[in-house]
């Protein structure tokens, strides 16, 4: 048991050794998504999807905020079973406006994870090529590393935008 521990020390204390004398970078790959053009053609594409969606749900919400004002001014002058039977279609509606929602943000999400995965798989070939290419230990993504601060001189993001541009540009 102790070899295992010593063994994991010296493993331990070398790692550490390794990397703190190579290089490090990070980037910022939502900033990467957002930015670059791939990404741009990626929202716009989503984003025109789901156009017809947005106005269908602007549709139904216009209709249960009428539906809702005229509950509000019939109220005193409808008997209370009929106020209760506009109630309950009310609430009927609500719920399926918002299964409906539900069910556009999931079809939405997976269109955007269709739609990023092919850029996110360039993105990682390219990171992959630059690393090797200027000798790089290791380059971290910013926002899922737990980065608290690292120096703007290891940020490599606009290199990348650049770099995956060129890429995108060269397979399409």
């Amino acid at each position: 048991m102790k070899k295992i521990v010593m063994l994991m020390l010296v493993f331990i204390m070398f790692s550490g050794t390794a990397l703190a004398s190579g290089k490090m970078a990070y980037v910022e790959v939502q900033r990467v998504l957002e930015t670059s053009e791939p990404g741009k053609t990626a929202l716009g594409q989503l984003t025109k999807r789901f156009e017809d969606m947005r106005s269908e749900l602007d549709q139904e919400r216009a209709e249960l905020e009428k539906m809702r004002e005229e509950m509000q001014r019939q109220s005193l002058v409808l008997s209370q079973e009929a106020q209760e039977d506009l109630e309950r279609e009310l609430r009927t509606k609500v719920q399926e406006f918002q299964e409906m929602f539900q069910s556009y943000q999931v079809r939405m999400q997976q269109e955007e994870q269709v739609l990023s995965e092919p850029i996110i798989d360039l993105l990682f070939e390219v990171i992959n090529e630059y690393g090797e290419e200027n000798e790089y230990t290791i380059i971290f993504d910013a926002q899922g590393s737990g980065i608290i601060y690292a120096s703007d001189a290891l940020n490599v993001t606009d290199k990348l935008i650049e770099k995956l541009n060129q890429a995108w540009a060269t397979k399409n």
